[in-house]
């Protein structure tokens, strides 16, 4: 083989080595916690930021009750009971 073939595939390894080194960095982005969550709201309700993916913060949707933040369940309330089912009807006489 001739220097320029040799040349051509040392070129292609390192343009091969390169793409898969930026392909696999740019899948693996950091998780870092944060030391202390800091909670971004609004009066009585907030966002506790606990980690960043990358420039994204990643948390939890709080409310203020009595001073606390408490951690808020989101969802519709068809997937909860609110009001208690009647009680099994009596057996029928025999």
């Amino acid at each position: 083989m001739s220097a320029g073939r040799y040349l051509l595939l040392a070129f292609v390894g390192v343009l091969a080595l390169l793409v898969t080194t930026t392909w696999t960095r740019a899948q693996t982005q950091r998780w870092t916690p944060l030391t202390e969550p800091v909670v971004v709201s609004g009066t009585d309700m907030g966002f506790r930021i606990e980690w960043m993916h990358g420039r994204t913060p990643v948390g939890t949707i709080v409310v203020r009750i009595d001073g606390q933040w408490i951690e808020a369940r989101v969802g519709s309330p068809s997937d909860r009971q609110l009001i208690p089912p009647p009680p099994p009807a009596p057996p029928p006489p025999r």
